[in-house]
C-alpha cells in the first residue's frame, strides 16, 4: 500500500502522519501465533501455531525502466513459515493494474530467492513464486468477488492464468474477523467511514447540509470504537492468544488511523472523545481486573524483550516483579540479553 493510496479529498491537509508499512508491521507482528493463525485462515493452511515466523525484507530493488537508476518497490508484508513464503498486499483503491503489480512482486521475490542459492543449482533454475493475497480495504463493487486474474501468454503460445485470492474487507465485521481468526485486522474497521464521507464532500449539497451529514457519519465512529474495543476485550479475557500488551497496540492503531483519516473534520475531535469515553466505560486497560495467568504475563514480557521495548514499558504491561522479569530475560537468546545489559555466561 503506497502513501498516495491513502490520500483523499478530506485527507490532503491532514497534519497527522501515517505510515501504513509500520502499521501493518504492528498488526502482523503482534505474535508469531497470531500471524500463523491469520496465514492459516487466508491461505487455507494448517500450520502448527508454534511454527517460527520469519519476516523478510519487503524492499525490492530493480533497474528503472524510465532512467538508468536502481529503484525500490516495497511489498506490504512478506513472511516465511516452515520454508514457505507468503506475500500480502493491502489496497485502499481499486487499481486495475493490481494483477500486474502482484505478478511483478512475485517475480522479484522469486528472483531474490534464486540469487541466494544460484551457485548450488544442479537441476536448472526454478522461479518459486510466493503464495500471494490482496486485502482491499475500502468498498468498491468493481473489485472481483474472490480473486484477481490475468492471462500470461508465453513465447511459444502457451497460455497460463495467473490468479491471486483477495478479501473485500469492507464486507467484514468484528464478528466475522474473529470467526476467521483475523482479529489483528480489527482496527482497519475505521476505513469504513471514509468512502461515505468523501462522497458527502464531493456532493453538490449546501454546506450546512454537508456539515450535518458529515457529523452524522462521524458519529458512526462511536459504534466502531465500541464494537472493536468490546471484541478486543472479549478476546483478551480468554487469555489464550492475545495479551494486554497486544490489545493496547491494536487500540493505538485504531486511534491513530482514526485521527489520520478524519481529524480534518470540524466535529471529529468531540466525537472521537465521546467514542473513547464510551469504550473506556465498558472496559479500560487501566482498570483493575483479572491480571491473567503468570505464564501469560511472562509471554508478554518475552515478546516485548524480543521487540526491544523499553524496560519500564515491559514492567507496565507484563506486571511482573523484577525477579520474574530477570528469569524471562535469561531464557532468551544471548543477543537479546546483551541489549539489556545482562552478562552472558
Amino acid at each position: 500500500m503506497t502513501e498516495q493510496e491513502n490520500i483523499t479529498e478530506s485527507d490532503q491537509q491532514n497534519t497527522v502522519s501515517l505510515n501504513m508499512d509500520e502499521i501493518m508491521k504492528i498488526l502482523f507482528r503482534l505474535s508469531d501465533k497470531l500471524t500463523v493463525r491469520m496465514i492459516n485462515s487466508l491461505f487455507g493452511k494448517d500450520i502448527p501455531l508454534d511454527a517460527k515466523v520469519i519476516t523478510e525484507n519487503a524492499e525490492i530493488h530493480r533497474f528503472s525502466m524510465a532512467e538508468p537508476t536502481v529503484e525500490e518497490i516495497r511489498a506490504d508484508m512478506i513472511v516465511s513459515i516452515n520454508g514457505e513464503r507468503y506475500h500480502l498486499e493491502f489496497q485502499t483503491v481499486n487499481d486495475k493494474t493490481m494483477p500486474v503489480r502482484m505478478f511483478e512482486y512475485g517475480f522479484m521475490i522469486a528472483i531474490q530467492e534464486i540469487k541466494s542459492y544460484l551457485t548450488h543449482i544442479k537441476d536448472g533454475i526454478k522461479l518459486n513464486y510466493p503464495k500471494q493475497y490482496v486485502i482491499f480495504v475500502e468498498q468498491n463493487e468493481a473489485i472481483p468477488e474472490n480473486e484477481l486474474t490475468m492471462k500470461v501468454i508465453l513465447w511459444d503460445g502457451d497460455e497460463k492464468e495467473y490468479k491471486v485470492p483477495l478479501m473485500r474487507y469492507w464486507e467484514e465485521t468484528p464478528d466475522s474477523l474473529e470467526a476467521k481468526h483475523l482479529e489483528p485486522l480489527l482496527p482497519l474497521q475505521v476505513f469504513k467511514l471514509r468512502k461515505g464521507l468523501a462522497e458527502i464532500a464531493r456532493s453538490k449539497k449546501p454546506n450546512a447540509e454537508k456539515e450535518k451529514l458529515t457529523e452524522e457519519k462521524l458519529r458512526d465512529m462511536i459504534k466502531i470504537y465500541t464494537a472493536v474495543t468490546e471484541k478486543i476485550r472479549d478476546w483478551t479475557e480468554k487469555e489464550e492468544y492475545l495479551t494486554e500488551y497486544h490489545a493496547e497496540q491494536m487500540l493505538e492503531v485504531l486511534q491513530h488511523l482514526s485521527e489520520y483519516l478524519y481529524s480534518n473534520y470540524k466535529s471529529y475531535t468531540e466525537i472521537e472523545r465521546e467514542a473513547i469515553q464510551v469504550s473506556e466505560s465498558k472496559w479500560s486497560f487501566n482498570r483493575v481486573r483479572n491480571e491473567g495467568k503468570l505464564e501469560n504475563r511472562k509471554e508478554t514480557a518475552q515478546e516485548m524483550f524480543m521487540d526491544g521495548k523499553n524496560i519500564m514499558e515491559i514492567k507496565k504491561y507484563s506486571k511482573l516483579p523484577d525477579k520474574d522479569l530477570a528469569d524471562v530475560l535469561l531464557s532468551l537468546p544471548k543477543d537479546v540479553q546483551i541489549k539489556y545489559s545482562i552478562p552472558v555466561q
